[in-house]
């Protein structure tokens, strides 16, 4: 059965749990932080495993994505390609990604383990504690593959991650991917996920961004790529028209969508900017941040990927996937059980 929508990136399994404050201490880590873990942090994992009670969840930021675009979506409509390790975390994660409707189809390495982010929940504190591993391994010549290709070439909506771009392989796919799509008038998104990647990467962004259909981005990426292209402003309407009208690879105008956390979400297409506000949420319902860009991205592709061209309701669907997610620990969704009262937007 063809998978009409395919997600790309460097996937990682999430191991969430709520650990003691002398964990925190022992490994010298904040309460609330995002790091990149080092040789103080190599028996972390295992020892929250051994000594507490964990969730795993099939994570990175596109997987998240995707995930999310599936809770919209039919059942069975949405595949995802990275690369982990024939590792107990790398089962762990298809199984994870399986739970939540999601058809996985990971190179495996045997350079590296499958890549791992240790989620330390304290209060409405989230510590993260990522090794990349084998999530940075991932080879286009995978991808290009008689099986692995068939997936692209059956797809019609594309959703990348920019932080695949870091590394040759991840680049070079995205590059394929877009191309294929610009080419075969088909629908590619792209995120530009960190403002590190306008200011160290911004070459291959702009490759890979001449090829997309619909950026997704926040205000503080928005804002770094604007510095970064000299554009000399920081209102964010402008920059959207501005990423909107960079240079295309097709004649599709490109839609670009900007969100603000609690302000307002922006869009824009050439000259036309809309502005949608959020939903209110009150502060004792918020649970947890992490992951609702992810999930705003998976609502707003969700709909779309169904035919769905209205910026409006793509917009709505995308705030109400990522008022569930905040509402939740971590980046998750409820039950596919569960999936049974969704607006129609």
């Amino acid at each position: 059965m063809p998978y009409t929508f395919l997600a790309m990136e460097n996937p990682l399994l999430d191991i969430q749990c709520k650990p003691s404050k002398d964990l925190l201490e022992k490994y010298k880590l904040k309460a609330n932080d995002a790091i990149l873990a080092d040789a103080s942090h190599e028996s972390l994992y295992k020892e929250i495993v051994d000594n507490y009670e964990v969730a795993y969840v099939a994570g990175g930021a596109a997987q998240n994505t995707a995930r999310g675009a599936q809770y919209l979506l039919p059942p069975n409509s949405t595949a995802y390609m990275g690369c982990a390790s024939d590792d107990d975390f790398g089962k762990k994660m298809a199984d994870a990604a399986k739970a939540d409707g999601l058809y996985t189809n990971y190179q495996i390495t045997q350079e590296a383990p499958t890549g791992i982010c240790a989620v330390l929940i304290t209060g409405n504190n989230r510590s993260l504690v990522t090794r990349l591993d084998a999530a940075e391994k991932f080879q286009t010549s995978f991808l290009q593959q008689p099986e692995n290709w068939k997936l692209v070439e059956e797809a019609k909506y594309y959703y990348f991650g920019g932080f695949f771009i870091t590394f040759d392989g991840g680049y070079q796919s995205a590059l394929l991917v877009s191309q294929h799509a610009a080419e075969n008038n088909k629908t590619f998104a792209f995120n530009l996920s960190a403002p590190f990647l306008s200011q160290f990467f911004k070459e291959r962004l702009d490759a890979v961004i001449k090829n997309t259909d619909i950026l997704f981005g926040n205000e503080d990426e928005a804002r770094t790529y604007s510095k970064q292209a000299g554009w000399d402003t920081e209102d964010v309407q402008e920059i959207a028209k501005k990423l909107s009208k960079l240079e295309k690879g097709n004649a599709k105008p490109r839609i670009v969508v900007i969100t603000q956390g609690a302000d307002a979400t922006v869009t824009a297409v050439g000259d036309e900017v809309k502005v949608f506000p959020v939903i209110k949420v009150d502060s004792s319902e918020i649970v947890d941040t992490n992951g609702a860009g992810d999930g705003f991205c998976g609502g707003f592709m969700g709909l779309y990927a169904q035919g769905v061209d209205d910026i409006g309701r793509c917009v709505k669907a995308a705030h109400y996937l990522a008022n569930l997610v905040i509402k939740r620990v971590g980046p998750t969704y409820p039950p596919m059980s569960e999936r049974t009262n969704i607006p129609s937007f």
